[in-house]
């Protein structure tokens, strides 16, 4: 140290103590300013937990709110797909066929080759028409193939008629019986040449045609 400054030693300190009086002793009381300090790093000391662990607490609802969320939307996408492939896997029942023959004495000569099976096929949904193991003529152009379910009256002729829809020769497809429609009372199956001249009646030119029988 500097030789200016005077060191103390243990004797000194010891006399100086003694020389203390009560006044010099007493404890003064700091600043409000000092308090206000102290106890607001308290309370921040002890809100900042809490915030932290009340915005995870929110953060980890929001999180388990939306992983709840994403969950029904996949459960409710597995259900529609598994109910589509159900419906769309579905083969149904056969009920009911018939065999289609073609009269050559009253169907149109066009169809003297064609053959054809019809199927009656049953489905939660309702019934269909399927034209298997077929060989079809062309209607030629400006006509289509069309199908019709026939009601006979009690002398074999026609009390009622429907038609179900066009098929393509080469590729016959399935057709819906319309609703209303039971299966089992128009149970004869018809294929007509039809030309596109905007009436929907049947034209009597029929190819082939057979009742279904049940299986």
């Amino acid at each position: 140290m500097s030789d200016e400054r005077r060191r103390w030693d243990d004797s000194e300190i010891e006399a100086a103590l003694r020389d203390l009086g009560a006044d010099d002793t007493e404890l003064l009381e700091p600043p409000p300013s000092v308090w206000d300090g102290i106890q607001a790093a308290v309370r921040d000391s002890e809100q900042q937990p809490g915030s932290n662990v009340a915005s995870m607490a929110r953060r980890r609802k929001r999180r388990q709110i939306i992983l709840a969320a994403a969950a029904a939307v996949i459960l409710l996408a597995a259900v529609a797909v598994a109910l589509t492939t159900l419906g769309t896997d579905d083969p149904g029942r056969v009920v009911a066929t018939a065999e289609l023959g073609h009269d050559p004495e009253s169907f149109d000569p066009l169809g003297a080759q064609a053959r054809g099976r019809a199927e009656l096929v049953e489905q939660s949904g309702g019934h269909t028409i399927d034209i298997s193991d077929a060989s079809l003529v062309q209607p030629g152009t400006g006509a289509d193939l069309e199908v019709w379910l026939i009601r006979p009256d009690g002398q074999g002729g026609i009390a009622d008629l429907v038609s179900i829809g066009l098929i393509d020769p080469d590729d016959p497809a399935s057709l819906d019986v319309p609703a209303g429609y039971d299966p089992l009372v128009y149970y004869i199956v018809d294929i007509s040449i039809e030309p596109r001249d905007g009436d929907a009646a049947h034209s009597g030119r029929t190819i082939l045609r057979g009742p279904l029988e049940r299986t």
